[in-house]
């Protein structure tokens, strides 16, 4: 008899993925004026769950996608990627 693997689901993936990107965004120049338009896109694969935060756009392909989180629905390890500039760093000038 073989033992089923159980992936997590979304609802267990989302705070692994919410905390992981809050912590990446501390290093980040988060934009202004557009929360209103912020949306959170989310996406099941095999092996990952994959959380994007994005400003929407009147057309999909018109949206700019700020992060990416991807939680393995197995370990529950995530990586996120984030699409914004840095904050420069202490006694340096902005770029």
């Amino acid at each position: 008899m073989t033992k089923k693997i159980r992936k997590l689901d979304v609802k267990k993936m989302e705070p692994i993925a919410k905390e992981a990107t809050r912590n990446a965004l501390k290093n980040y120049i988060w934009p202004s004026g557009r929360d209103d338009d912020l949306t959170l896109g989310i996406r099941l694969e095999d092996e990952y769950g994959i959380f994007e935060l994005y400003f929407s756009g009147e057309r999909p392909e018109d949206a700019i996608v700020l992060t990416e989180a991807r939680v393995n629905r197995i370990t529950g390890e995530v990586s996120v990627k984030v699409f914004l500039p840095k904050k420069p760093e202490a006694g340096n000038p902005p770029a």
